[in-house]
């Protein structure tokens, strides 16, 4: 990794350990994490211990408004789905070709990152992020991406992150 990719990422480790309260850091990850990785769109949901389904948290899209109530349910077929499915991140190159879902309008192209954000086995949640301005998600850039999501992983277990 080169040293401005470093500094990057010290960056938004500083932004999260300087941020005041959970809304804030989730906010810091979605916004500042896709400029480190060089990507555009970054959402951040949480699982619904109840029903199991994952709820938007954060998310730097502005087609979708400030505070959406955006779900998706364990029987939608969604990346994220996928990568509960098979207990493990994801990096798909091209979503039409991987795995068969078409790529929404919105997107310039057709790469995604879905990682999971776990406590011991549980899955609390999925950090993904979409259109890498060059070519697609890197192995470097799943590391990357997998520290953040193990520290608010270590951080959702402690609180009450369905009353997020």
């Amino acid at each position: 990794m080169d040293r401005p990719y470093l500094e990057s990422l010290y960056e938004l480790a500083r932004e999260l350990n300087t941020s005041e309260d959970i809304t804030t850091m989730l906010g810091t990850v979605i916004n500042h994490l896709p400029k480190v990785l060089g990507a555009r769109y970054c959402s951040l949901f949480t699982r619904n211990p109840s029903s199991g389904e994952l709820e938007l948290k954060a998310h730097n899209h502005l087609d979708i408004g400030e505070d959406p109530f955006i779900t998706v349910g364990t029987d939608q077929e969604s990346v994220m789905n996928l990568a509960i499915g098979r207990k493990s991140s994801l990096i798909i190159r091209d979503i039409e070709e991987e795995i068969g879902l078409q790529n929404k309008d919105k997107y310039s192209t057709k790469s995604f990152m879905c990682i999971m954000i776990k406590h011991a086995d549980e899955v609390l949640g999925i950090l993904n992020l979409a259109d890498k301005a060059t070519n697609s998600f890197t192995r470097d850039d799943m590391l990357v991406t997998s520290i953040i999501t193990e520290l608010l992983g270590a951080l959702l277990a402690r609180i009450e992150y369905s009353a997020l």
